[in-house]
């Protein structure tokens, strides 16, 4: 699936997502990985939704976001309720979506101008 393009050079933007790799900018990313307006972090230890737990989140929240938005791979699988409740009580909002959707809304959310991360899994898969 391609993306349109995305006016501001200067934010980062899903251009491309393809079964092995979402492309984020010029850069073909197949591991997990989190990001901001203005940061990527192309590795981000995290397998499968399932492994999942408060440090993880705990680096999402280090990041001040008003919203995360997670994608879980190519199906929406929810965390753990406590999981979900542990980022809301701190005031955040959390979207669980798989992982097209939440490329998707990223790219509208990011000209917004608001304090986002977008936190993708990538599952690996037994080889």
């Amino acid at each position: 699936m391609k993306f349109a393009e995305h006016k501001d050079p200067s934010l980062n933007i899903v251009r491309k997502i393809t079964p092995d790799a979402i492309w984020v900018n010029d850069q073909a990313l197949s591991e997990s990985f989190f990001m901001t307006q203005h940061h990527l972090h192309p590795q981000w230890d995290i397998p499968s939704i399932e492994a999942l737990n408060t440090k993880h989140l705990d680096t999402l929240l280090a990041l001040r976001p008003t919203l995360i938005i997670l994608g879980t791979g190519a199906q929406q699988i929810f965390p753990p309720a406590e999981l979900s409740a542990y980022v809301l009580q701190k005031g955040i909002g959390l979207e669980i979506m798989h992982n097209d959707a939440a490329c998707r809304t990223w790219n509208v959310l990011t000209t917004e101008e608001r304090a986002v991360v977008l936190a993708i899994i990538q599952p690996k898969t037994a080889v």
